[in-house]
């Protein structure tokens, strides 16, 4: 069945923020001039007493009192008392000159005209209490609302800037919309981050100003003598500060100066130091992620230099035995007489599982360290596909040499990704493309088969994207059914040490 229709609260929002506006400017903390209120007071009282000699003569003069009642009320409003106390008065006296016209005599001491005089004036006292009550209320209320406008917008600042912590983007961009967002939030003309450096110096790493202001150029050195007092020393002032602590230590400084000589509130402090532990989180997170990508790149060098101490012991030791063995095993059977031919055979059948043996160590060894690795990446790939049971067809863009773990994660990529294609794609070719940037090598396996392959089944593509991410880079793989399969390898050429 139908829903029943909700009641629209957007016309009754927009009155609600219309009588606000019209009561603040109504009750606002500053009333208009002097001026003006003189001018409101004689307009009113001309237009009164126009208004009450025109009544007259249909209504009793004693009633028309009431005329005057209302200019007392607006003046008792917007201009305050004293003006109040005054319209008051010249409203009495203008009223008894009327009523009393033409033997009229505005300072009469006659009991209706002192009773007109008090009642205005009661008018006057009553009406400016309240009014001033209502100010009171509009100005807090005014001010709560600043309050929470300001809050708000301080958390929405904090949120965006936590948003970029948590995105991982580069610590120049973070610094820079970090003191952005503290100048904006806070209204300030200049907002910077200091970082310290040794040697009792400050290097501004991010600034934010209006133009015309003074403001720190970013990548300036400055002695800092006083650590904790970093805003004097860029002559930043009046200005809040908040440290900057990583692993208990002193980082660095953020600085928001303020518009105002007095003393900052505590919410302004506190917000400051909030954007303060962001920076901190982002910094340590930072640190955090370059160690890690380190520790990892350690690990698969490590990995890749053992590979090839065992490559060559094999190669010294056991293949080396082998070799030596069959040397002698060709010594004895020469030996051995021709009628012997039991014997013979056997040394023979020996002779053949030596060679297997030999054979079959040297493919270990060529798979702990690719050999053809030692003419370069791209000769590498070449024969990779020379070898492949699926033509392949090469377009490559790379320089004679790189670093042995980016050649090794390379060389595993396009192996794998080939080992792959010939099992499970039924495809009729496969393109191998390597280009060379500035920063990384991009290479990228396609075929034209079946697809659907699940890259996060296979352990060896496992493998893969965790060398590839330890050296820094990443490995995508596209399969969509019918669409054949990509993978494509991104490299940095300059590694974490």
């Amino acid at each position: 069945m139908p829903s029943r229709s909700q009641p629209d609260d957007t016309s009754h929002t927009g009155w609600r923020r219309y009588i606000s506006g019209w009561r603040t400017q109504l009750f606002g903390s500053t009333p208009p001039s002097a001026y003006a209120g003189i001018v409101a007071c004689v307009l009113l009282l001309v237009a009164e007493s126009v208004l009450t000699i025109f009544l007259r003569a249909i209504a009793p003069t004693e009633h028309l009192a009431a005329i005057y009642l209302l200019g007392i009320l607006i003046i008792s409003v917007i201009w305050r008392l004293r003006l109040a106390l005054a319209m008051s008065i010249a409203s009495a006296a203008v009223f008894d000159c009327i009523r009393n016209w033409p033997m009229a005599h505005p300072l009469s001491t006659e009991s209706h005209n002192l009773i007109t005089h008090l009642s205005f004036l009661a008018v006057t006292l009553t009406a400016s209490a309240l009014a001033s009550l209502a100010r009171a209320g509009t100005i807090e209320a005014e001010r709560r609302r600043r309050e929470a406008a300001a809050m708000a917008q301080q958390q929405a600042a904090l949120r965006r800037t936590a948003t970029l912590v948590a995105g991982n983007v580069p610590p120049s961009e973070l610094y820079a919309k970090v003191v952005e967002e503290a100048a904006l939030c806070f209204t300030s003309p200049t907002a910077a981050l200091v970082q310290l450096a040794p040697g009792d110096e400050g290097i501004v790493v991010a600034s934010h100003g209006e133009t015309g202001r003074r403001t720190p150029i970013p990548g300036k050195r400055f002695p800092l003598l006083d650590t904790n007092n970093v805003a004097r020393e860029l002559r930043l002032t009046p200005a809040v500060s908040a440290p900057i602590l990583v692993d208990a230590k002193h980082w660095g400084t953020l600085v928001v100066c303020t518009d105002t000589a007095t003393a900052p509130g505590t919410d302004i402090r506190a917000g400051v130091r909030d954007f303060a532990d962001l920076v901190a989180t982002a910094i340590a997170n930072a640190a955090t992620r370059q160690e890690l990508a380190a520790s990892r790149a350690r690990i698969v060098s490590a990995a890749d230099t053992a590979r090839r101490r065992l490559e060559r012991d094999l190669h010294d030791g056991a293949q080396q035995r082998l070799a030596y063995l069959r040397l002698k095993l060709g010594m004895v059977r020469s030996a051995v007489p021709a009628e012997d031919t039991e014997l013979t055979r056997e040394l023979n059948d020996l002779d053949t599982d030596l060679t297997a043996a030999t054979r079959e160590l040297q493919e270990f060894s060529r798979g702990l360290h690719p050999a053809i690795l030692a003419k370069g990446l791209a000769p590498a790939l070449r024969t990779l596909a020379r070898r492949s049971l699926i033509p392949v067809r090469t377009e490559l863009e790379l320089g004679q040499k790189y670093g042995d773990s980016i050649e090794i994660a390379a060389y595993y990529v396009v192996a794998e990704a080939l080992a792959n294609t010939a099992k499970h794609s039924q495809a009729n070719e496969i393109v191998i493309r390597a280009h060379e940037t500035a920063e990384q090598i991009q290479i990228t396996v396609s075929d034209d088969g079946v697809g659907g392959a699940k890259p996060r089944k296979g352990t060896g593509l496992i493998g893969l994207t965790d060398r590839v991410a330890a050296l820094g880079g990443r490995l995508d793989v596209h399969s969509a059914a019918g669409r054949g399969t990509s993978m494509t390898a991104i490299i940095p050429l300059h590694q974490t040490q």
